[in-house]
């Protein structure tokens, strides 16, 4: 996720255009701490909703787990996986070697 300051916001607006055009989400930040976050608008946010938009959007970059995800949209684990699977978003959180080496230990 990108990071943009008040100061820079002020002076520079298409510091944060830039990146929501590109898709991206975005921290303000005043004095290094985050104080906000926007969203760039996609069909994602009108189908699924900002918050199951952003908690999905934290978790495909890795910031959030699937427990965490679950535990923001107020789901258990299995429907988050159902929620993913959905919108085509991989939530296999095991590495390829690590599920090669379970299948050969199961062999």
């Amino acid at each position: 996720m990108q990071t943009v300051s008040i100061r820079d916001l002020k002076n520079n607006p298409s510091s944060m255009t830039k990146h929501l055009d590109a898709g991206n989400s975005v921290f303000v930040t005043k004095h290094g701490k985050p104080i906000g976050i926007t969203l760039p608008l996609n069909d994602d946010i009108f189908s699924i909703g900002v918050k199951k938009s952003v908690a999905v959007q934290l978790y495909k970059m890795g910031l959030i787990s699937l427990g965490k995800m679950a535990e923001i949209l107020e789901i258990n684990k299995r429907d988050a996986m159902a929620l993913l699977n959905d919108l085509d978003i991989i939530w296999i959180e095991d590495g390829v070697g690590t599920i090669q080496q379970e299948i050969q230990a199961f062999s």
